[in-house]
């Protein structure tokens, strides 16, 4: 893996950070929605009658289970995908980067708490969490140019 810099304080400032980091949350949103529905979606009774079975295979030509069943695969195809796009982008982090990255957007973890793992101060990490962010926008062409 090539090992790439973060930007720049010059090319940090060329951004408009507040209005690119909506739009990554923007983007990231879906995902959260979807791990939280994949992990949610609960498989249907079963039910002890032969009789309430069979009226419901009347009603409906699929059987809850495979509801349920199709329901999940086609949540957890969605997640894989946006895992995917994620991960190519995040490859393109410096490891400072992906650290600060994830545990913002994946582990919840403050900034204060980022600094801490990375052995950083306030600045630093601060300049850290905005060159990830706005790589992270350029790869999905959703960075704001200030005067935009």
């Amino acid at each position: 893996m090539i090992g790439f810099k973060r930007l720049s304080s010059e090319a940090v400032k060329k951004y408009d950070y507040n209005a690119t980091k909506k739009n990554v949350d923007q983007f990231m949103e879906p995902l959260y929605e979807l791990i939280f529905r994949y992990k949610n979606i609960t498989p249907p009774t079963i039910s002890m009658r032969i009789h309430e079975t069979n009226i419901q295979h009347l009603n409906n030509p699929t059987s809850p289970v495979e509801n349920y069943v199709i329901k999940k695969i086609t949540t957890e195809e969605e997640v894989k995908k946006y895992y995917a796009a994620i991960q190519s982008i995040f490859d393109m982090l410096s490891n400072e980067e992906q650290i600060c990255f994830k545990s913002i957007y994946f582990d919840g973890i403050s900034e204060i708490e980022c600094a801490e793992i990375l052995n950083v101060n306030k600045n630093t990490i601060t300049v850290i969490r905005k060159s990830a962010t706005i790589k992270f926008a350029l790869a999905l062409d959703i960075a704001v140019m200030k005067g935009e």
